[in-house]
């Protein structure tokens, strides 16, 4: 079901999910896409169309630009996400976090 889960930075209730097909869901459990994220690293507001709205890099940089430099936060290598102002703002465990942390950031949070 869920390939990766997004969870609160300091315990373990998830708040969100990506599934094996790149797409984000605001829910554990159910089916409740919000986005997804292609295998370039872009972040797209719709989980069928193509609407992208932000990126990650391979250092773990997410920016709110597909295509330009403009970074909004950061994902380190234990997984968890900070926001613009260094908060941990959620953890992420299972595999490529930094795909799931960016998405996270962007589209969950409302920071686009």
């Amino acid at each position: 079901m869920a390939r990766t889960i997004v969870n609160f930075p300091y315990n373990s209730l998830g708040v969100a999910r990506v599934d094996c097909n790149g797409i984000i869901h605001n829910h554990l459990y159910h089916d409740c896409p919000v986005g997804r994220i292609d295998t370039n690293n872009i972040i797209h507001s719709h989980p069928v169309n193509n609407s992208p709205i932000g990126r990650i890099d391979l250092d773990g940089t997410i920016h709110n630009n597909h295509v330009s430099n403009s970074p909004i936060g950061r994902v380190d290598e234990y997984g968890y996400v900070y926001d613009n102002h260094n908060v941990a703002v959620a953890r992420v465990e299972g595999e490529d976090f930094l795909q799931s942390a960016s998405a996270y950031l962007l589209l969950i949070k409302d920071i686009r």
